[in-house]
């Protein structure tokens, strides 16, 4: 039988420590450390232990439903316990070509509750969906929740967390509200890339994007909210009903999370990405105030250069506005950076991607057409078809780089029948 045994929980000052063994087939997925670790800006030597297992068996529990292996642990809080059998459900809905099985062991289910004191709080990027966010629930005075999961087994430095973390304190500072800082090795004590050999097929999806991250990001704030007595964690979607696509943070999912007296809501699920560049760019004329919006997440600032940055930059512009304006320092003639762009990389776009993204802003820029003021890019842009251009760039592609095409699919070939030998 795999097991995976949550043998003790280390808690010193603002620091959690999780140190675990495993039985049968499930070390191929985990570093040899058998270690993760949360570090807040506040101390958590004051929350149960049944509240602090909730990040750790949040990061393991979709590995062992999908394994059918069981997770063994002293303490767990009764509310959190209770909405697992919901959160299996919803992946099991999502993902129905792969079985969700597996079993908890535990020696105490434990009650805990508390008096609300604070009514929100947030995940906080500094990006487009978290800033639409922000914006629906500024009333509620919410904290903001920047978090950092990449690290390996000990805490570095990191240019991006420094950056990622000056933007929340100063956008904290900026509204009166209190920051939550997490570091964490919750992106990387687990293998992704080995359970994706395995499962990827199965599920349609990777390990990270289709059953982790939701559930990562979440947990860690959760010892925070019960700490500060949240009575919500806001987390802002990422998707839309428009394109239903599977994802480990999706309202049938996060809306299930409850722990404590404490829930989870999926924020802004009903508006695409180009209503959420209406929400911040109506937002920043109406209240004069400027926003800069934090698209690179593994970037000091944003590159202007990827496929995110100029989506965004061109959402923007398509709601009349100047993407200088919001954070997007890109001083080349906009028009021929993107065509560039476009020329270049077009070959990699997903249908999901142009239908949710890129076609989108075409339309909103045919809508708000007199008040676009990059009268260049209007010229072409409009009647750019992305499907047709893809298929034109994939051609090129393959012409250009024929020979070491025809040599990699020769080698994978001999590769095949040197094993199946």
């Amino acid at each position: 039988m795999n097991k995976l045994i949550l043998n003790n929980i280390v808690v010193k000052n603002n620091r959690v420590d999780y140190y675990f063994s495993l039985e049968g087939q499930l070390q191929k997925y985990f570093r040899n450390e058998n270690h993760m670790f949360i570090e807040y800006n506040f101390g958590v030597e004051d929350v149960p232990v049944s509240i602090l297992s909730i990040p750790f068996v949040s990061n393991v529990i979709p590995l062992i439903w999908i394994t059918d292996s069981v997770i063994q642990l002293k303490q767990l809080d009764k509310t959190f316990f209770e909405c697992l059998d919901d959160l299996k459900a919803a992946y099991q809905e999502m993902f129905p070509s792969v079985k969700f099985n597996g079993a908890i062991l535990l020696e105490e289910i434990v009650p805990n509750y508390y008096v609300h004191e604070k009514e929100a709080a947030s995940l906080f990027s500094g990006g487009l969906d978290a800033l639409t966010t922000f914006i629906r629930i500024k009333d509620k005075n919410p904290l903001l929740i920047t978090e950092y999961g990449w690290y390996e087994n000990e805490i570095t430095y990191s240019d991006v967390w420094e950056a990622d973390k000056q933007n929340a304190v100063d956008f904290g500072k900026r509204y009166g509200l209190d920051n939550i800082l997490i570091q964490s090795n919750y992106g990387t004590f687990l293998k992704a890339e080995e359970i994706d050999i395995d499962f990827k097929r199965k599920l349609g999806d990777s390990w990270w994007h289709g059953l982790h991250h939701g559930l990562a990001i979440i947990s860690a704030a959760i010892p925070m909210a019960y700490l500060l007595k949240v009575k919500c964690l806001y987390i802002a979607s990422s998707n839309s009903p428009l394109y239903k696509v599977t994802c480990a943070s999706d309202p049938t999912v996060d809306n299930k999370i409850k722990f404590a007296s404490g829930k989870v809501f999926h924020d802004a699920y009903e508006l695409t990405r180009q209503d959420k560049v209406k929400v911040v760019v109506d937002y920043s004329l109406n209240s004069n105030e400027k926003l800069n919006i934090r698209v690179c997440f593994k970037n000091e600032e944003n590159c202007c250069k990827c496929e995110k940055c100029l989506r965004t930059i061109l959402g923007i512009i398509a709601e009349g506005e100047n993407p200088l304006n919001y954070g997007f320092n890109i001083h080349d003639n906009i028009s021929d950076h993107i065509k560039t762009y476009l020329y270049q990389e077009v070959k990699f776009f997903t249908d999901t991607f142009i239908k949710i993204y890129w076609n989108l802003i075409q339309n909103r820029m045919r809508e708000n057409y007199s008040k676009i003021k990059n009268e260049d890019l209007l010229d072409w842009f409009l009647d750019f078809d992305f499907v047709k251009e893809r298929k034109r760039a994939l051609l090129r592609y393959r012409i250009r780089n024929f020979m070491p095409i025809l040599k990699r699919k020769l080698k994978m070939k001999l590769d095949k029948k040197i094993v199946s030998n």
